[in-house]
């Protein structure tokens, strides 16, 4: 009776971590996520939190710097579940962190066919999250889903042929 007592706790704590299309939809009720890129479907990229005001800003100071492995150029949005922020670092490896701490959880590294060619350089503009998903799209034209929790591969798709140009440097949208 313990086990089952103990699973079903844990299945139930799995299933709150899990960002539902309908989280995403409500996404200015949890100011303190960023679910989506642009912060939710309305692309304003405005946040409710009020913690910085014009008085206190010049108090701010530095808590951890993230350093990339790649000294390519970043042009993604971090998204930030339930205390994680998921990012990448270029091309195409993802990162969760700490937001809190910037500790790393997991890195997800890939390596892109030699066919890439993208248009716009070797970046990623990151990442979506979806049920226990979070996905990436590459600059050899591929999207994979990651296992949130592990940052394991759970499947790697062919979106089209690097050898004839295509990539997906874009973020993908849930």
């Amino acid at each position: 009776m313990k086990n089952v007592l103990i699973l079903s706790i844990a299945i139930a704590a799995a299933a709150q971590a899990q960002v539902g299309f309908d989280r995403i939809v409500q996404s200015d009720k949890e100011p303190q996520n960023w679910l989506t890129y642009s912060g939710s479907y309305k692309s304003q990229r405005y946040s409710t939190l009020n913690q910085i005001t014009p008085d206190n800003v010049k108090n701010l100071e530095l808590q951890w710097v993230y350093q990339a492995r790649s000294l390519e150029k970043y042009e993604a949005t971090p998204i930030v579940v339930d205390g994680v922020m998921y990012t990448v670092q270029n091309p195409d490896d993802v990162v969760a962190l700490d937001p809190v701490t910037g500790r790393v959880f997991w890195t997800f590294s890939y390596t892109p066919s030699p066919d890439s060619r993208p248009c716009c350089g070797r970046l990623s503009r990151g990442v979506a999250v979806l049920g226990d998903k979070v996905y990436i799209g590459t600059i050899d034209a591929r999207l994979i889903a990651l296992d949130a929790r592990n940052g394991k591969p759970v499947w790697n798709v062919e979106v089209d042929k690097p050898a004839d140009g295509y990539a997906v440097t874009s973020r993908p949208v849930a």
